[in-house]
């Protein structure tokens, strides 16, 4: 007896139950069978679904079905080998390569597919699969198979494939027929509407961004994809660009000048009052002057910016294989969009293209989100569905930070991946997002990056606009300081005792004169026999002057109210006024105690690692104590590893005290150099730990008097900054040696690492508030905004000098103790 061949073998419901698991709806059904078109260097796809008409174009193996979808294509076509391979060997793929991008096209695009699933997205559609492909000039080959064979049939060889060669009218390309529809339901009614907006969303409507043409027409009605594209584009408020090139990351972007209309009356009473009065000239100079990389845009913009980024030196990308894993080169736009009508009153594209402002709003909304496109077509689910509409975070970043951040109801836009370049960026297989690894977790790295950037462009001008509107009412006013303002309040409530008595008298002499002129009229009306013609005329003259004396008189009793409240004047001043005064008192607690909070985080880490070498220190000696191998000189060099380590905590202590609460109000007199030789040593063992060389250069020692917790705090923030960026250049070269220079050479000290240095982008803000370019969680932007807070309440200032170092980056701090030297 001949021995049974053992074998794996299959049944075809799998193959159904794969299509259903990696194929969850009719879009991505026809996303995938879009880009098989586009894999096979089709210039178009032409696509039409109609659910209840006959196909008649060609002769079919399954006639007589009521609907169809017909994707069509002049692509290179198929022989009937790559038939066999293709359609017919399940997961079979030719696209497919593990290692590197993989093998181009003949007209040089790289395959989208990958995993040779994307056939079983056809039982998604329709139950019979119809494909109609020839070469060039070749001879046809038609095949045809029913999904519903799958579910009856014990074993794949046995589901029937139907074949025949045919004489094609195409030079070549694809037809492929889909009939006896799943949901013919997808297509109509208001369903067909949602899918215009979901196939409006997961096909790039930016030309520019996609590959090839796609034709779509659902029972006799076409569907452009780009045609309210261009038009809404063209109505952004701001728009921004980014791109990655040669391991520089540019940034740029536009603003237009009714971006600063504001939502109240006061707010929209000072822009029509300062900005547009003279289309935005001088809050232009003033922003310049506050944002030196700020330029002069054309209408319909107001405002342009360009920021470059080195990927090597300013941003904090993981490692992999000992170098950084680069996601590859990519671009986008971001465009953000108003629905305030009065922001957009002068524009003629809405009449032209949306009719109504109405409409406009309405299309702008159903396509608010930013999109991963993959050489035009969506990475799913990024900004398509509506858990998946805000991944970049914008919600939570407008409300913890800041009101002016983009918001996700108001903008559209898209980050443009390719698959030849991006490769190492791979879709999962139920295509819910991309595989997480360090290539695609850098990517998403410098896309919350560009988020971040853009948000500090965006606080920058509308806090430096609220600065330009407060400076100009302040000059109208001749106000311009807190004192002022009261002591205008308390000259007009001054004023208003003065005149309150004339008020009166004033107020009962129009209400007398309404009473004479009004008996008078009254008489000439009552003797109308003995009237002369002159003295009708005064009369009617006395009723229109008796009409406008009753307007006064009603103003006069609008303004005694008002006169009541100003004579409450004073106490509004004295509620306001200590209450200002803590506020005041607060910013400056606020400064001193955030900093303290930034210092206690070092030394805390500090405490930390000494805690825990003496712990290690501690089990080492307890088992030679165990194991009786104790010797006195072990004890001896314990004792003395103790007593180091105590001199250590107490050296973090004394770092820490002057800044405490009870000493910050303290006062002393001491020099620089004994001041820094006191830091160098709290300074030494991480330092000696992390390999850094910490200098001490004493041009011109001198003294000042202060509280020395306060330049404490100011020295650690600037010191802690170059540790982390030197240790991060130490990352991406092993053979860098850190370092760390302090010159004192009065009235100034002159801090700097040779770190990369400053990044040029953000050098002009790096003193405002959440200004960084650490990664989230590792940098607040806090640190050097507080110092210039604290060295604010001594009278001393903290500057970025304008020497380069050779990455031509500033770098250098320097603080001028002015104000506070002992002379």
């Amino acid at each position: 007896m001949a021995k049974q061949k053992y074998h794996f073998d299959i049944t075809p419901h799998i193959v159904k139950q794969l299509g259903e698991q990696l194929v969850p709806d009719e879009v991505t059904a026809l996303l995938e069978l879009i880009k098989n078109s586009y894999d096979a260097d089709a210039t178009y796809v032409s696509i039409e679904i109609n659910t209840s008409g006959e196909y008649v174009k060609d002769n079919v193996f399954y006639p007589n079905q009521k609907g169809f979808i017909a994707v069509e294509d002049d692509g290179f076509g198929m022989d009937e080998k790559t038939i066999m391979k293709s359609w017919l060997l399940i997961s079979y793929s030719n696209k497919r390569n593990q290692n590197g991008p993989k093998e181009k096209t003949p007209e040089g695009r790289t395959p989208l597919g990958e995993k040779g699933l994307g056939r079983l997205s056809t039982q998604r559609l329709a139950n019979i699969c119809e494909i109609f492909t020839n070469k060039l000039n070749e001879q046809g080959t038609h095949i045809a198979f029913n999904w519903k064979d799958f579910e009856i049939e014990e074993a794949l060889s046995d589901v029937n494939v139907k074949y025949e060669s045919f004489n094609s009218k195409k030079k070549k390309g694809t037809t492929l027929l889909l009939t006896d529809l799943n949901n013919s339901e997808v297509w109509q009614g208001k369903n067909l509407e949602k899918f215009k907006g979901q196939i409006l969303q997961v096909i790039s409507p930016y030309k520019e961004n996609r590959p090839f043409e796609v034709y779509l027409k659902v029972n006799g009605q076409s569907i452009e994809l780009d045609k309210f594209n261009d038009g809404l584009s063209d109505l952004a408020i701001s728009t921004f660009d980014f791109g990655i090139k040669n391991g520089i990351l540019t940034i740029s972007g536009k603003t237009r000048l009714a971006k600063f209309l504001g939502n109240d009356i006061d707010s929209k009473s000072a822009y029509h009052n300062f900005v547009e009065v003279d289309n935005g000239k001088k809050l232009y100079e003033y922003l310049q002057n506050k944002i030196s990389d700020l330029k002069k845009s054309d209408n319909p913009y107001f405002i342009n910016f360009e920021r470059k980024f080195d990927l090597d030196i300013d941003i904090k990308l993981e490692i992999f294989d000992g170098e950084k894993a680069n996601p590859g080169e990519f671009s986008g736009t971001i465009n953000e969009f108003s629905y305030k009508e009065e922001q957009l009153k002068d524009e003629d594209t809405i009449k032209d293209i949306f009719g109504k402002f109405e409409s406009y709003r309405d299309f702008a909304q159903a396509q608010i989100g930013i999109k991963i496109y993959r050489n035009g077509f969506a990475v799913l689910p990024y900004g398509i569905d509506d858990s998946n509409k805000d991944w970049l975070g914008l919600s939570s970043s407008q409300t913890k930070t800041s009101f002016y951040d983009l918001r996700p109801d108001n903008v559209i836009g898209y980050v443009a991946i390719d698959e030849g370049t991006n490769y190492e960026l791979k879709d999962k297989t139920d295509r819910s997002g991309l595989i997480s690894n360090p290539y695609s977790r850098n990517f998403f790295t410098l896309i919350h990056f560009v988020k971040d950037q853009i948000n500090l462009y965006q606080r920058s001008i509308r806090r430096n606009y609220n600065d330009f509107i407060n400076v100009y009412k302040v000059e109208n006013s001749g106000i311009k300081t807190v004192n002022q303002a009261f002591k205008e309040l308390k000259d007009t409530q001054a004023k208003t005792e003065d005149v309150k008595e004339d008020f009166k008298k004033a107020k009962s002499q129009v209400n007398n004169s309404i009473r004479v002129l009004a008996d008078t009229s009254q008489k000439v009306k009552n003797d109308p026999l003995f009237t002369t013609d002159l003295e009708k005329e005064t009369a009617q003259r006395i009723d229109s002057l008796t009409g406008e004396l009753k307007a006064i008189e009603s103003t006069l009793e609008r303004l005694e109210t008002v006169i009541a409240k100003t004579e409450k004047l004073n106490e509004v001043i004295d509620i306001l006024e200590p209450k200002i005064q803590i506020l005041e008192e607060q910013l400056t607690n606020f400064s001193e105690l955030a900093s303290l909070g930034l210092t206690a985080e070092s030394v805390s880490h500090e405490f930390a690692s000494i805690a825990d070498r003496l712990a290690e220190k501690a089990s080492f000696y307890a088992t030679k104590l165990q194991g009786k191998k104790l010797s006195d000189s072990d004890i001896y060099v314990f004792i003395e590893y103790i007593n180091t380590t105590v001199n250590g905590l107490k050296t973090q202590l004394k770092h820490l005290d002057p800044a405490l609460k009870y000493n910050r109000e303290k006062k002393s007199t001491f020099s620089l150099s004994e001041f820094f030789n006191e830091e160098k040593e709290y300074y030494k063992s991480r330092f000696e730990k992390q390999n850094i060389k910490f200098n001490i250069l004493q041009e011109d020692n001198f003294s000042i008097t202060v509280n020395r917790g306060k330049l404490v705090q100011i020295i650690d923030n600037i010191v802690n900054n170059s540790e982390y960026w030197l240790i991060e250049r130490r990352k991406n070269e092993p053979q860098f040696i850190p370092s760390i220079s302090i010159k004192i050479e009065s009235p100034w000290i002159y801090i700097s690492d040779n770190g990369y240095g400053i990044a040029p982008a953000v050098e002009n803000q790096i003193f405002e508030p959440f200004v960084t370019t650490k990664p989230k969680g590792e940098g607040r932007g806090l640190g050097l905004f507080i110092i210039q807070q604290l060295l604010d309440s001594s009278g001393c200032t903290i500057v970025l000098e304008p020497t380069r170092n050779e990455h031509k980056r500033k770098y250098i701090f320097a603080i001028n103790l002015s104000n506070i030297i002992v002379s």
